[in-house]
């Protein structure tokens, strides 16, 4: 059982003044965190371009378009929408947007050094682009390229970028797996050409928060920023579990272009979610210019689009987010919210819950009595309440886990049915639909043996 309350501040055993006595707060000692640390930041999404990379998830024309009203909406100061070289389709998703009437957010495309690919953000009608680049030297053995030509390319790119009328940002991808003289001279060439911004991208998530730190300040210190006006920024991936705490290092350190996503969607594990990293930033004293009650309303929209539903502990926008159901816990709360609570779920748009459990006591049921049966001040005999308490206790510990693990196998595999992509039995349709007469002798006509996976990696 679970119903939804707001505690009555004068209810509050302690004030805001006494919490400050009360409550320590390592995060404000001087030499904790960079004192110079930035005090606002520009939020960068990639939820329309990064986050529709999701396995499984396809974004209608409509969709991008309610997605970047909010976020537009909410204050976001730049929006990568997609990639107009891929399709005729997706550059006129992109011009669409674009022709938005915006009030806050910059609308973005992306395009990698090459000449089409800028037409086509011009043809796209963007005034601002993105463009990257990988510039590991595994990445430069593929495309069999050297630093020196990856150089020529990238100059020629903001050469004709800027002769078009357009301003660009540069991305640097798998920077964070670069040699550093090559990564200082790629990131010293985007400040020689103006670029708006230079973000570092850790793309498959291998930093930790402290080598985000060190990259950002050897980028701070070793390129020449005399009269520049670019912006340091960082693209994360979640594959180690550090998106969000890889960009708010990165931010302490200097970085004011912090790439996110909401509810932190994207390739693979995903990227940094948009809500954790604009309330870490924002916890810190950074402003970043986004109305946070409307948090959770973003987020209930996107995993509604994305078809792709959160997990109830999802930090801040997660249905688990604010709930309690221990005894002790919902005791703390009624002295003052903040015993069990960091942040106001208010300020995020959400609403506390306290579930009424195996570990509830006396405290829950007289606050259940107040907020959902709308009854106080009752004098209920102490034996009473131990009844009530008892027999909440008893309905949840009789309850038939069995019926609870079958609907949980059932929800598992309806939400894999939601993420799946092509199976192999629908490309091996299409395949032999097209290609039937070339495939004689092969698994088309079944006459070959089941393919044996190979050997797992130690």
């Amino acid at each position: 059982m679970t119903f939804m309350t707001s505690l009555k501040k004068q209810q509050y055993q302690f004030s805001k003044e006494d919490l400050g006595e009360l409550l320590f707060d390592y995060n404000r000692i001087p030499g904790v965190l960079p004192a110079d640390r930035p005090k606002k930041v520009s939020i960068w999404d990639e939820t329309l371009r990064d986050g529709e990379q999701t396995p499984g998830v396809f974004l209608t024309l409509e969709e991008k378009k309610t997605i970047a009203q909010y976020l537009d909406e909410i204050g976001t100061a730049k929006i990568a929408v997609g990639f107009p070289a891929v399709s005729p389709y997706e550059l006129e998703i992109v011009k669409t947007i674009k022709h938005l009437d915006l009030q806050n957010s910059t609308i973005l495309g992306i395009a990698r050094p090459r000449l089409t690919d800028i037409d086509a953000c011009l043809k796209a009608d963007l005034s601002e682009i993105v463009l990257f680049m990988p510039i590991s030297d595994l990445h430069l053995r593929i495309f069999k390229i050297d630093y020196e030509k990856q150089i020529e390319m990238i100059q020629g790119a903001y050469d004709y970028a800027r002769d078009h009328g357009l301003s660009y940002n540069w991305v640097t991808e798998d920077g964070s797996r670069a040699k550093p003289d090559h990564l200082l001279k790629i990131g010293q060439l985007a400040i020689d050409n103006q670029a708006k911004s230079m973000i570092l991208g850790d793309t498959v998530g291998i930093l930790q928060p402290d080598s985000s730190a060190y990259l950002i300040e050897l980028l701070k210190s070793k390129l020449d920023w005399t009269n520049a006006t670019t912006e340091i920024g960082l693209h994360t991936h979640i594959d180690f579990g550090q998106a969000v705490a890889n960009t708010c290092a990165a931010v302490f350190h200097g970085a004011t272009i912090p790439h996110v996503c909401v509810n932190g969607y994207g390739e693979r594990a995903g990227n940094a979610a948009f809500e954790e990293v604009v309330m870490n930033l924002e916890g810190m004293g950074i402003k970043t210019g986004i109305k946070l009650e409307k948090l959770t309303e973003l987020s209930h929209l996107v995993e509604k689009i994305f078809t792709l539903p959160l997990n109830a502990h999802k930090p801040i926008v997660g249905s688990n987010a604010f709930a309690h159901e221990s005894g002790l816990h919902i005791n703390a709360l009624l002295a003052h919210p903040a015993t069990y609570e960091p942040i106001n779920p208010a300020w995020v748009g959400q609403t506390r819950r306290i579930y009424l459990g195996k570990f509830s006591g006396t405290s829950a049921i007289v606050n259940a009595f107040e907020t959902k049966l709308k009854l106080s001040d009752l004098d209920l005999p102490r034996s009473v309440l131990q009844d009530i308490v008892q027999d909440i206790k008893n309905l949840q510990e009789d309850s038939s886990k069995e019926e609870k693990m079958a609907l949980f196998t059932q929800t598992k595999r309806l939400v894999e049915k939601l993420r799946a992509g092509i199976s192999d039995t629908e490309f091996f349709d299409i395949a032999k639909k097209h290609a039937g007469a070339y495939l004689k002798g092969t698994w088309a006509e079944g006459n070959l043996e089941e393919e044996q996976p190979d050997e797992p990696s130690p």
